[in-house]
C-alpha cells in the first residue's frame, strides 16, 4: 500500500487537514486564554470542534475516495 500513489495522496490530504485543525485550534485557544476565557465553555467547544471536524472530514474523504476507486 505504501507505494501506491492514491494511498499516499489520501493520507497526505488527511494529515494536512488534521495539522491545520490542530494549528487553528491552538491559535483560537491561545487567543481565548489571552482574553481571559481560557477555561470557558467556548474554549471547550473549540477544543471539541478541533477534533470532531477533522474526524468527520476523514470519514467522509475516505468514503469518497473508496467510491471513486470502485467506479
Amino acid at each position: 500500500m505504501w507505494g501506491l500513489k492514491p494511498f499516499i495522496r489520501i493520507n497526505s490530504v488527511i494529515t494536512a487537514v488534521w495539522t491545520a485543525a490542530f494549528a487553528v485550534t491552538a491559535c483560537v485557544l491561545a487567543a481565548l486564554a489571552h482574553a481571559g476565557n481560557g477555561h470557558s465553555t467556548t474554549a471547550t467547544l473549540v477544543q471539541a470542534a478541533g477534533f470532531v471536524i477533522p474526524m468527520v472530514f476523514t470519514v467522509r474523504y475516505v468514503a469518497a475516495a473508496r467510491a471513486r476507486a470502485d467506479r
